[in-house]
């Protein structure tokens, strides 16, 4: 019931503030292969912080949800709501595809949360792996790639197009940081209990994530 009233907030906060769902929630929505409690919204322009604090606080006060904001900037803001860390992130690049979501985790959303596309949100993850800043991101991240990656069911050449269209780089100038992250994992072994990673799905290994 509480997510419910939450997921309906968040179709509200992404309508009228044009935000898109994108990334590990995104991702997890598809492919429901780990417990995800982060949820990022994407805003091609920069955030009127002080609008959006205001419309977004007016919200869950109203649908007496609670909730604390710990960031706010023009570029990032962040929230706590329920057991959910909910980010909106500046984010002044192309769009390769538009959806919007009508149900999630079970719940239906009547007006829809405004989404990027799964080939979006991988393209996005492989920015997130490359720029992790520890153990447990870089493992969220490479999995999130993995499990988004299997479930594009594209060609390596189809995705680095689509990622050149969004950042204007070329795939072949940074494959050498997506394997040198997904070395890091493989050679320390780290195990994935210890880090608090959840998985809903048991079909991975770690050999999986070298397939990137």
């Amino acid at each position: 019931m509480e997510e419910s009233k939450l997921f309906r907030v968040l179709s509200q906060i992404s309508q009228n503030l044009n935000l898109y769902l994108g990334g590990d929630f995104l991702i997890f929505l598809i492919a429901k292969h780990r417990k995800v409690e982060k949820i990022h919204f994407f805003s091609q322009e920069k955030l009127k912080k002080n609008e959006y604090e205001k419309f977004i606080a007016n919200l869950f006060r109203n649908s007496n949800i609670d909730f604390e904001f710990s960031i706010i900037l023009s570029d990032l803001i962040h929230l706590r709501a329920e057991k959910f860390s909910i980010y909106i992130i500046y984010h002044p690049y192309k769009i390769w595809k538009e959806l919007s979501i009508h149900e999630m985790i079970g719940e239906k959303i009547d007006l829809g949360i405004k989404s990027l596309s799964l080939e979006d949100s991988v393209c996005v993850k492989i920015n997130m792996l490359i720029n992790s800043q520890d153990k447990k991101e870089t493992i969220e991240n490479a999995l999130d790639l993995f499990f988004g990656i299997e479930n594009m069911k594209i060609t390596q050449k189809e995705l680095g197009r689509i990622y050149e269209f969004k950042y204007g780089i070329k795939f072949c100038e940074i494959i050498s940081d997506i394997k040198q992250r997904i070395w890091e994992i493989s050679e320390y072994e780290m195990n994935f209990e210890d880090l608090g990673i959840e998985f809903i799905q048991e079909k991975y290994q770690k050999k999986n994530l070298q397939m990137l």
